[in-house]
């Protein structure tokens, strides 16, 4: 399949520490990338190259085929990137920000309300336009900074934390546009929770001091590392009848009763996905999922010295 983005021997340095060292990977078009590493692994470095914002000490980053350090006009025009902090200005309304945002990006009036107001209406922002990000509680700002970086249809988009204080019904809106647009635009995203990995990237890597820990699929994940899996199915009239029924399934570990939630334990994530095929869905309301936090994957990374 055709690369989107490819680094090749990739570092960057800050005082002598290296953020990135000599980092070489291939992403392919369409695809959801993610990176995930604990606070200081080099998450953020890597997606501000990749956005074209900074620019690496050694090595070489191509971006649709073109070395953006040669062509970056031309990568800027396919590029947008929303960063782990506000992009919008705070003491212009909501709407003015989608219109400076809308002229920078060179989309005429017409183009705007049959583009961009239909992001506004799914991320359900029609109510704000009028007020200031000012008064914005925190969800409602990264909202407004999600479409803003979404306007103008980029083919590759960088997401830096990007559910960072949504609520679950704005995560799940935003999971729904990049599944919905999975072969038809390119997404690189950092991110510490392992249930949005496992339900939307095609791929990951784990950084950990710059370099790279893990790289590949959640198939390659589970063969090399045991990662325990809690989902939780919430039914309109409780799952007792439920429990019985799957107390005998070989993918479950256990069967936990929370009233009218069933909490079930699997070996891995791909577990769990099997044991929903078995079931009944007509009377699920919701189905949910965890998995161990990013630095106890590491823990186990470093304790079975998988590289």
């Amino acid at each position: 399949m055709e690369a989107s983005i490819t680094l090749k021997n990739v570092s960057k340095h800050f005082k002598k520490k290296y953020a990135l060292s000599g980092l070489s990977i291939g992403i392919e078009k369409g695809s959801t990338f993610a990176i995930i590493g604990r606070n200081g692994a080099g998450k953020s470095t890597l997606l501000r190259i990749l956005s074209t914002i900074m620019k690496p000490d050694n090595g070489i980053v191509y971006i649709d085929g073109k070395d953006i350090s040669q062509h970056l006009k031309d990568v800027k025009k396919i590029v947008a990137y929303l960063p782990d902090h506000d992009i919008h200005d705070p003491w212009l309304s909501g709407m003015e920000n989608l219109l400076k945002r809308a002229m920078y990006l060179g989309i005429d009036p017409r183009e705007f309300q049959k583009s961009v107001m239909p992001l506004v209406k799914m991320f359900k922002l029609e109510k704000e336009l009028t007020e200031f990000p000012v008064t914005y509680s925190r969800g409602v700002k990264r909202r407004l900074d999600i479409v803003q970086t979404f306007m103008g249809n980029p083919e590759v988009i960088i997401l830096d934390e990007p559910t960072m204080g949504l609520d679950y019904l704005s995560r799940s809106i935003l999971i729904r546009y990049i599944l919905d647009h999975k072969g038809k635009k390119t997404f690189v995203l950092s991110s510490n929770e392992f249930s949005e990995i496992q339900t939307i990237a095609d791929r990951w890597i784990v950084l950990d001091h710059g370099k790279i820990r893990f790289d590949g699929t959640l198939e390659n994940m589970v063969a090399q590392i045991e990662l325990p899996f809690f989902g939780n199915i919430e039914f309109r009239h409780g799952g007792y009848q439920l429990i019985k029924t799957l107390q005998h399934v070989k993918e479950i570990k256990e069967v936990r009763d929370l009233g009218k939630t069933i909490q079930i334990v699997t070996d891995n994530v791909l577990d769990f996905v099997a044991v929903l095929k078995k079931i009944n869905l007509e009377d699920v309301i919701s189905i949910s999922g965890s998995s161990i936090h990013i630095e106890e994957f590491l823990d186990q990374l470093n304790s079975d010295e998988v590289y």
